[in-house]
């Protein structure tokens, strides 16, 4: 009798544990990147350039608009067309072309495809401490073509994004509701160099995300200093941040 007890709540145990399903409360990526025509935010941007072969580091600082042109498909995904509209600082000149790139809605991942160049910008699950290789899909050294970088910008492919921080932020005087940062590679070594520095690394870029708007800072550091018979730095640096979106 007892025997037969047992193996009547053990079966009933079993069922109930086969049963029970855990329920995550996630948000879809969607909610951060949000696409529809005539949508536009404009950006302050920094760009970080190196004159006189290399010599003089110079800030160069605009404006920049992204506007979304017209909705597309992409190998059958539902994809928008963004047009990029470069004005001066203070936006008192003409905007000017300054290029086109896709952002394509996948049902758990955000694609960016600049110059047939795709990256995962974004993957499902939203939640602190997920990782992905957004730019998996790069070739081996993207830059190779611009810059003769000797230490960095090989391994790109190999990055691990990562969502490490989420919830209300204030940036440039902007303040923002549910702001998720996707921290996709920081790697830094002896900069800023010194007087007795041979060589130098900066390989940084870090996003930011706002609920309801899309994108609304990025920082894209990428560049190398070498001491040899002359000092020099060789890469570029981006720094944008949103001051409007309609």
């Amino acid at each position: 009798m007892f025997k037969h007890l047992y193996l009547l709540f053990l079966t009933a145990a079993l069922f109930s544990c086969t049963n029970k399903k855990e329920t995550l409360d996630v948000e879809p990526i969607n909610d951060y990147v949000t696409l529809q025509v005539g949508k536009s935010i404009t950006y302050r941007l920094d760009s970080t350039v190196f004159t006189f072969n290399g010599t003089r580091i110079e800030t160069h600082k605009y404006q920049v608009r992204h506007t979304v042109l017209k909705e597309v498909t992409d190998d059958g995904q539902k994809s928008f067309m963004i047009q990029r509209l470069l004005n001066n600082e203070t936006a008192t000149g003409s905007w000017v072309n300054n290029g086109t790139y896709l952002v394509t809605l996948h049902e758990n991942k955000i694609e960016v495809i600049t110059d047939n160049l795709r990256v995962i910008a974004l993957q499902s699950p939203l939640r602190k401490g997920f990782s992905w290789k957004g730019n998996g899909q790069l070739p081996f050294a993207p830059y190779k073509q611009l810059f003769d970088f000797s230490l960095i910008g090989y391994d790109m492919n190999s990055w691990n994004f990562s969502y490490t921080d989420f919830g209300d932020e204030t940036i440039e005087g902007q303040s923002y509701k549910s702001v998720w940062t996707v921290a996709q590679n920081n790697e830094v070594l002896n900069m800023p160099p010194t007087a007795n520095t041979e060589f130098a690394t900066k390989e940084v870029s870090i996003e930011k995300y706002a609920k309801g708007i899309g994108l609304v800072y990025k920082d894209y550091q990428m560049y190398e200093y070498q001491k040899g018979t002359s000092a020099f730095y060789m890469g570029f640096g981006i720094t944008m941040w949103m001051i409007s979106h309609n």
